[in-house]
């Protein structure tokens, strides 16, 4: 016998007031993968953003940041690059780099920047607001001091993240910076280069953005 529409309707709308709205926060919580220790969560994070064709640098503090962008900068050949006017990073990026590349503050609004950021832009610097181990994921907060666009144009974005940001899973992330009493108004998660298999299932790089990823861990003070 068929159901009838508003009896199928009251179905689901009983089933629905029956489930607790915290249920599969907590499965999920039960079921997300934690580390033994912040060693084994910075080798699954560094193992997972590898596996996703990201490349990871691993610097024992941060005095050895400025020498790493330098060589960055040799190794690739960049000449223009782009970051905030503020962030955690920026007076480092501008004192290691300003030298030996033109570097731009994000100063303007988008639609100023706009050809350079897809015409002549080589590369982008930003901090990080968090990183998940268990996926290799990246977690930006984009703020007029690192607007969203820098992670998202340039053929290469390169991200600094203290070891001491980096959480098991994204269910202890959220517990951490309790999102539950208010969420972010931008989050950007970024788990490896940009890529797509939308045609022919060939999977291609760099077609909706960076191609390529640079992390730097700072696995100290």
């Amino acid at each position: 016998m068929a159901v009838s529409n508003s009896s199928a309707k009251q179905n689901i709308m009983q089933r629905l007031a029956a489930v607790s709205a915290l249920a599969p926060t907590n499965q999920t919580s039960a079921n997300a993968w934690q580390a033994s220790s912040p060693e084994q969560a910075l080798a699954r994070f560094e193992q997972s953003l590898v596996a996703a064709h990201a490349d990871v640098i691993i610097l024992e503090n941060a005095k050895q940041l400025s020498a790493c962008l330098q060589e960055l900068q040799q190794q690739h050949q960049w000449q223009t690059a782009l970051c905030g006017e503020g962030g955690e990073w920026s007076e480092v990026f501008s004192l290691a780099l300003a030298e030996h590349l033109q570097l731009n503050h994000f100063l303007q609004p988008f639609e100023q920047l706009k050809t350079a950021l897809f015409e002549s832009t080589d590369v982008t610097f930003t901090g990080c607001a968090a990183g998940i181990a268990d996926t290799g994921t990246l977690v930006l907060k984009p703020s007029a001091d690192e607007p969203r666009s820098l992670s998202l144009i340039a053929p290469c974005h390169v991200a600094v993240i203290k070891v001491s940001q980096i959480v098991d899973n994204f269910s202890q992330l959220i517990s951490e910076q309790h999102w539950h009493k208010g969420l972010p108004s931008n989050v950007v998660l970024i788990s490896g280069p940009s890529k797509t298999a939308d045609i022919q299932q060939t999977l291609a790089y760099g077609a909706h953005g960076p191609s390529q990823l640079i992390v730097i861990v700072i696995n100290g003070e």
